[in-house]
């Protein structure tokens, strides 16, 4: 349960919403548990590895673009503000080849879905650790470096609103990165910049104005944490669109489940064969807040242990370790 330290008695509702809860929920499926190393589950190891094509392994589709061979890190903000020695990277889309018979469809240059195959991955661990340092059982195949804060902040949502505002960022785009709070009330970054604060008056939430803040990436990051406070799996609608079936999914777009709790996960690459079937890398913050990481499974609707079929028709569904399946009809793609 993330922790509100203000706001008063509007807070007493967000906190149930979004990927929260204080125990574990029947859903099929359990929350992340505490583990030690030895017993923390690793991926299949052909999920690791580029597998040989056989000489009578079926045509793919036109080729995509080489995928980055290193990590560009002056792409990820983040990267030049760790005080502690960094481990040893590579970027997710070198770490994780397609299936046999698929390639990786085609992004532009520069854009969302180039930007997330670029995300850096620690090569050193796949265990998951949470916000205060314990080790997690979670379903990993990769841990991208990426900081998660001291607070029980960034979980599953917060994690989508995370790449994707960092991704704005990057761009040059940081004035248009503006999200909502559950609440339905609006927070931007220029606003927050400018000294935006948020007061309770009654049951109504009230902006004021107060000191402006500093521009750099530190403050940014301050504000999405302050903005994780709010944000939760219920108001990643009033910021995205339904991706309607029929159309094509694409990497940043994600399932989302809203409820008290509720749970998100996120598409990072997608390939697809042939035929025009697709299958896609997932990742997911989860609760409690926790290292975002490449998701790992077994059985039919993932192939090599990390490339997980994307339903194509309006009644298909996701399947995934850590959820109930999400239905087609959940993919959303911010806007």
């Amino acid at each position: 349960m993330k922790r509100k330290t203000w706001l008063a008695g509007w807070v007493i509702v967000l906190a149930a919403l979004g990927c929260r809860a204080s125990e574990a929920v029947d859903v099929g499926r359990t929350p992340a548990e505490t583990v030690s190393p030895a017993t923390a589950p690793l991926p299949p190891a052909e999920a690791l590895a580029e597998p040989p094509t056989p000489p009578d392994a079926p045509p793919a589709p036109s080729s995509a673009a080489a995928p980055p061979a290193k990590v560009d890190r002056a792409s990820y903000a983040w990267l030049g503000e760790v005080a502690e020695p960094m481990p040893e990277l590579a970027p997710l889309a070198s770490r994780f080849a397609p299936p046999q018979g698929y390639r990786r469809v085609e992004v532009a240059d520069g854009s969302y879905g180039a930007w997330l195959r670029g995300l850096p991955l620690r090569l050193d661990r796949k265990t998951v650790h949470a916000f205060d340092g314990r080790e997690l059982r979670s379903p990993a195949a990769a841990i991208v470096f990426m900081d998660v804060g001291d607070r029980d902040l960034q979980q599953c949502a917060d994690s989508a609103i995370r790449l994707h505002a960092e991704y704005r960022w990057h761009v040059g785009q940081g004035d248009k990165v503006s999200y909502h709070f559950t609440s339905g009330d609006v927070s931007s970054w220029k606003g927050w910049r400018s000294g935006e604060r948020f007061v309770i008056a009654g049951n109504a939430v009230k902006k004021v104005n107060g000191p402006g803040r500093k521009a750099d990436h530190a403050t940014f990051r301050d504000y999405l944490s302050h903005l994780f406070r709010y944000a939760g799996t219920q108001s990643l609608r009033l910021d995205s669109d339904a991706v309607p079936p029929g159309k094509p999914l694409a990497g940043g777009d994600f399932f989302v489940s809203p409820g008290a709790p509720g749970h998100a996960i996120v598409v990072l690459d997608v390939a697809e064969n042939a035929t025009g079937e697709q299958v896609a890398l997932m990742g997911q913050g989860y609760m409690p807040a926790q290292e975002f990481h490449v998701l790992a499974d077994r059985g039919e609707h993932v192939l090599d242990g990390v490339w997980f079929k994307l339903p194509a028709g309006a009644d298909g569904a996701l399947s995934n370790p850590s959820w109930q399946d999400f239905p087609r009809s959940a993919a959303r793609r911010f806007r």
